[in-house]
C-alpha cells in the first residue's frame, strides 16, 4: 500500500508484537518496523520472524509499512530477505555513506522481484553528509533522504539542537531536491518526545526549510509532525487567492500581478500550486 505522504513515519521495535496494533491506531502516515537500533542483538531474528504478521495487521488498518534494516554485512541479507518476503512498501537504510550501499540494496530488491519496494536513506555521519548529493542520485529506487540527527550529532561531538543542525539540514534538503527526491527530517532531536511543545516548534520551523516530513519514536510526536507538514487552512486559502489573481492577470494579457501590495510572479504561483497540491492530499482537513 503505497502512501504518497511522508509527514510522519513512526518507529516501533520489530520484535515487540504488542506495539503493532497500537501503532496501527495512530495517525502516522508510515509505520516503521525497526530491526536496527531498537532491537537488541539477541532479538534480531525474532524481529525478522514477526515482520510478516505485523505487516498484515498494519495493512488491514490502511497503513503503509516500512522496515529499517541493519547496515551490517552479517545482518543485511537476512534483514532484506525477511523484509521483502513480508510484502512491505519501504526499506529504511541507516548509516548510508556511499552510493554502493544504495545500489547493493536496490539490486537485492530487484532480484527478489519486489519492484514496488522503495528506499529511504538515512544520512547519519559527516562522511554521509559530504556524500549526500552522490547518495541522493545513486538509484531511482531511492525516493527520500533524511538526516539522522542523533547519530550525526554524536559523531560531530555536538548537541542535536537548531543552531548546529540548521546547516546540515539545509544540505540534506538541497541534495534531495537536486536529485528529485523527498527531503525528510527536522533540525532537532527525535528523542524530544517528553517536551511536545518544544518538538512542535522544531518541526514547524523545519517545515519552512523545505522538509516534507519527519520520523517519530513515540505516538505523541505524530500529531505535531502531521500538523507541521500539512498546509494550514490559511495557507491553502492564500494559495487559492494567488493562483486566482495570477490566472485573471494572464486572461487580461498581463504577467505579474500585485496582491496585498506584493508582486506575484511565476515562482510565487508555482509555490502556491505546490501548497494546493499538498493540501489536496489531506482535503478532509479543509472539508
Amino acid at each position: 500500500m503505497k502512501n504518497s505522504s511522508f509527514r510522519s513515519l513512526l518507529y516501533i521495535p520489530g520484535h515487540v508484537e504488542a506495539l503493532v496494533p497500537k501503532a496501527a491506531r495512530t495517525e502516522a502516515d508510515v509505520i516503521i518496523l525497526d530491526l536496527e537500533d531498537a532491537v537488541p542483538q539477541s532479538e534480531k531474528e525474532n524481529g525478522r520472524q514477526r515482520l510478516r504478521g505485523a505487516t498484515t495487521v498494519l495493512r488491514n488498518k490502511g497503513k503503509s509499512v516500512a522496515v529499517r534494516i541493519n547496515n551490517d554485512d552479517a545482518l543485511l541479507e537476512d534483514d532484506l530477505s525477511a523484509a521483502t518476503a513480508a510484502g512491505i512498501d519501504y526499506l529504511i537504510l541507516p548509516k548510508v555513506e556511499n552510493r554502493e550501499f544504495i545500489q547493493k540494496v536496490a539490486d537485492f530488491v530487484h532480484a527478489e522481484g519486489c519492484d514496488d519496494v522503495s528506499l529511504i536513506g538515512l544520512i547519519e555521519s559527516p562522511v554521509g553528509l559530504l556524500n549526500a548529493p552522490m547518495i541522493a542520485a545513486a538509484h531511482e529506487r531511492l525516493i527520500a533522504l533524511n538526516l539522522g540527527t542523533e547519530d550525526f550529532c554524536l559523531e560531530m561531538g555536538m548537541e542535536p539542537e537548531w543552531d548546529g543542525l540548521l546547516y546540515p539540514s539545509q544540505q540534506i534538503v538541497t541534495a534531495a531536491r537536486a536529485a528529485g527526491k523527498i527531503p525528510l527530517g527536522y533540525a532537532g532531536s527525535i528523542a524530544q518526545y517528553h517536551d511536545i511543545p518544544a518538538f512542535s516548534t522544531t518541526v514547524e520551523r523545519s517545515a519552512k526549510l523545505g522538509f516534507e516530513g519527519g520520523f517519530a519514536i513515540h505516538p505523541s510526536q505524530v500529531s505535531p509532525l502531521n500538523v507541521a507538514f500539512t498546509p494550514s487552512e490559511n495557507a491553502v486559502a492564500q494559495a487559492q487567492r494567488i493562483v486566482a489573481a495570477y490566472e485573471k492577470s494572464l486572461a487580461e494579457g498581463r504577467g505579474a500581478v500585485s496582491l496585498d501590495n506584493k508582486m506575484i510572479d511565476l515562482p510565487i504561483v508555482e509555490k502556491a500550486w505546490r501548497v494546493l497540491e499538498a493540501g489536496s492530499r489531506f482535503s478532509d482537513r479543509f472539508a
